[in-house]
């Protein structure tokens, strides 16, 4: 019993590690997503859509892991 509720507790404590790196990374991406917007609707179009994509990839990724650490840490109840 004592082994499991350590395994427990260390699942929990990396999905908090996971979650709130996350958050730092969806604050990058917003400034990521606002300069390639800025540079799509100025002069330079090509590099702003493929800086937008990045932004688009980064926050998919942020999306699927911030859902499968929070539901890691829901079954570890």
């Amino acid at each position: 019993m004592k082994q499991e509720k350590k395994e427990n507790m260390v699942a929990k404590q990396r999905a908090a590690v996971i979650l709130k790196r996350n958050k730092k990374i969806n604050n990058a991406n917003i400034v990521i997503l606002a300069v390639g917007l800025i540079l799509t609707f100025t002069t330079y179009e090509v590099i702003g859509r493929q800086i937008v994509w990045i932004g688009i990839i980064t926050f998919v990724y942020t999306l699927v892991s911030n859902y499968f650490a929070r539901v890691g840490a829901r079954q570890n109840k």
